[in-house]
C-alpha cells in the first residue's frame, strides 16, 4: 500500500463506490475530491473552498520538473500525423459491447432495475437486501466492461495479477454480495432463483476470463495490517 499526500494511491479503483459504508475515505483522494466539490456548489461553504492557501500549503514546482514537463510539451507539439497512428495503435482497443459476459451483466441490471420499479422510498441500508441489489446491479457491469479493457493492454505482465484482474476481482465479490442479498429475498420473491442462477453464470465467466483476478492484493481493502495501522494512527492523532 502507498500513500500519497495522504492519500492511498489507487484505492478508489477497486472499490464498490459506497462510500457511505466505506471506513477508508479519509484516505480516499476520489472522495476528497467529490466532498470539494460538493462544498464549492454550497453557497455557505463555496468562500470555504475558494480561499487561497496558506503561506505554508504553497509548494513550488522544482526546477527539473517544470523543464521536464516543457520537453514533453515540446515533443507533443511536434508530433507528426504519423506519430500519433502509431500511440493510436498502441493504446487498448475499445470494450466489444457485444461480448456476452458485458451484455448479460448489463441485461443482470436491467432486470434489477425493473424488479425494484419506481420504488422511491427504498432503503440506503447496506444490511438491507434490496439495497444491496441495487447498489451493485449497475457496479457489476462498469466492473466487467473496466476489466475487458483491460485485456486488451499488451504490455501488462501476463503472469502477474494487474489491473484488470483487480476489476474484474471487484466484480466478483459485488456478485457474492449481490447473490447474498437474493437469498435472503429467496424464500418470499419469485425473481430470487432466476436472478441467483444468473450471478452464478457471471461468477463462473468472470473466473474463467479472468483465472487471476481472486489473487489481485487491491491496495488497503486487502492489506489488514496496513489499514490497522492507518486506523490507529488517526485514533493517536484525534485523542492527541
Amino acid at each position: 500500500m502507498e500513500l500519497q499526500d495522504g492519500f492511498i494511491v489507487g484505492v478508489f479503483n477497486y472499490c464498490d463506490r459506497w462510500c457511505e459504508r466505506c471506513a477508508l475515505t479519509t484516505w480516499c483522494r476520489l472522495f476528497a475530491d467529490r466532498a470539494q466539490t460538493e462544498a464549492s456548489l454550497d453557497p455557505q461553504l463555496k468562500a470555504v473552498v475558494e480561499a487561497p492557501p496558506l503561506r505554508h500549503e504553497v509548494q513550488e514546482m522544482p526546477e527539473w520538473m517544470e523543464e521536464l514537463l516543457e520537453n514533453i510539451q515540446d515533443d507533443i507539439d511536434k508530433m507528426s500525423p504519423e506519430k500519433e497512428d502509431e500511440l493510436d495503435a498502441l493504446r487498448p482497443p475499445p470494450v466489444n459491447k457485444e461480448d456476452p459476459l458485458l451484455q448479460r451483466a448489463s441485461a443482470y441490471a436491467t432486470t434489477v432495475h425493473s424488479w425494484l420499479g419506481d420504488d422511491r422510498n427504498r432503503s440506503e441500508d447496506a444490511n438491507e437486501p434490496r439495497a444491496v441489489i441495487a447498489w451493485f446491479s449497475m457496479m457489476i457491469p462498469a466492473k466487467i466492461a473496466r476489466a475487458l479493457h483491460g485485456l486488451g493492454d499488451r504490455y501488462l505482465d501476463p503472469e502477474e495479477p494487474t489491473d484488470y484482474d483487480g476489476s474484474a476481482k471487484v466484480a466478483l465479490l459485488d456478485i457474492e454480495r449481490s447473490r447474498a442479498a437474493w437469498q435472503e429475498l429467496a424464500p418470499t420473491d419469485p425473481v430470487a432463483s432466476q436472478s441467483i442462477a444468473e450471478l452464478t453464470w457471471l461468477e463462473q465467466e468472470v473466473e474463467r476470463m479472468f483465472p487471476r483476478a481472486r489473487r489481485f492484493i487491491r491496495p488497503a481493502f486487502d492489506e489488514p495490517d496496513e489499514v490497522a495501522r492507518l486506523l490507529g494512527e488517526r485514533n493517536e492523532s484525534t485523542s492527541g
